[in-house]
């Protein structure tokens, strides 16, 4: 088939109070790899309201053109509103790749986006890659409960789809000497094309510290042993100012709230550096951590995630750990 009026890879962004998330950055940095290797363009649409002051910065993180959709209206994520601007948008640009965060809205938006394009949508990937040829992107993402990873290609429909998770790549550094385009698009709304009307928000905790923004995580596992013993990754990670995280099996014995879970069906995470405890390191866990470094630390010198750490300590946490907070303590007191 002939896709050769489909071009440039586009970022969906969309914005709560002005702000855009930081996984935006993230697959800016990402699209610009894509876009390298096939002589193309990165655009990011970005519908929000009172934006544009956030345009330049997405240019600095890679990006060529910055199209701003603005409006009072989209304060807050609107399914129908959003799948109407895009579609008319993208129906107008033809776009070769399309990526979504894996964010609430983004799972809801790429598939409504998806059915009006007439195309599918690859959903939850972990990896991009691209056969420069073809131009056809590689989709990876874990299958079969995580034993596997699939890999997933649309040869016959354009434009090519899919949706990344959070924390999964790492943010990109600025560089302040790029220049690009920044957009205004114009759009017009009937009153039957608004859909639901927001009438109040009922707020939820915040994380003081939530593990996907984090730059140093402590994760505990099963590997600490009992509930009791939790303390020890609690009072570490708050000397090191770091974000507490955990495998599912914490979560599933109630040690910790889903909020920390990290893996396959928790969050993704890019910290500088991550302190896994008891964690025996199983595909569904570890593919959800891209970190600077990992340590770890476990009484099993055979477990899987000791080949994938930086550095390893084989010990028993339960002794291992009252030591290194007590050290730590006396090196914060020296100081």
């Amino acid at each position: 088939m002939d896709f050769s009026k489909y071009k440039g890879i586009y970022v969906v962004a969309t914005s709560v109070n002005g702000e855009f998330p930081k996984v935006v950055g993230e697959l800016i940095g990402e699209a610009r790899k894509i876009a390298d290797k096939l002589n193309d363009q990165v655009n990011v649409l970005f519908i929000g309201n009172k934006v544009k002051i956030h345009a330049e910065t997405l240019i600095h993180l890679g990006a060529d053109n910055v199209y701003l959709v603005e409006h009072e209206l989209f304060n807050y994520y609107n399914g129908k509103v959003y799948e109407k601007i895009l579609v008319d948008f993208f129906k107008e640009h033809f776009p070769s790749v399309i990526i979504f965060p894996s964010t609430d809205d983004g799972r809801d938006l790429a598939p409504r986006t998806a059915s009006k394009l007439v195309c599918g949508v690859t959903a939850d990937v972990t990896e991009i890659s691209v056969d420069e040829k073809t131009g056809m992107v590689i989709w990876s993402r874990p299958a079969m409960g995580g034993n596997i990873m699939a890999d997933i290609v649309s040869p016959n429909f354009r434009p090519q789809i899919g949706t990344v998770r959070p924390g999964n790549f790492l943010y990109p550094n600025e560089d302040t000497t790029r220049h690009g385009k920044i957009i205004n698009i114009e759009f017009s709304l009937k009153e039957n094309e608004i859909g639901t009307l927001l009438k109040d928000i009922i707020t939820n905790s915040i994380e003081d510290n939530p593990v996907e923004d984090a730059k140093i995580i402590v994760a505990g596992g099963r590997g600490i042993g009992k509930k009791e013993n939790w303390k020890y990754v609690s009072e570490l990670a708050k000397l090191l100012n770091a974000a507490i995280g955990c495998s599912r099996p914490v979560c599933e014995m109630g040690w910790e709230t889903s909020a920390h879970q990290i893996g396959q069906t928790g969050k993704n995470v890019s910290p500088k550096v991550y302190i896994a405890l008891g964690i025996s390191g199983a595909m569904q866990h570890i593919c959800g951590v891209k970190s600077d470094i990992l340590i770890a630390i476990n009484k099993d010198s055979t477990a899987p995630i000791m080949k994938e750490a930086d550095y390893t300590v084989v010990a028993d946490l339960n002794k291992f750990l009252p030591i290194l907070i007590k050290e730590l303590k006396k090196i914060k007191t020296d100081k």
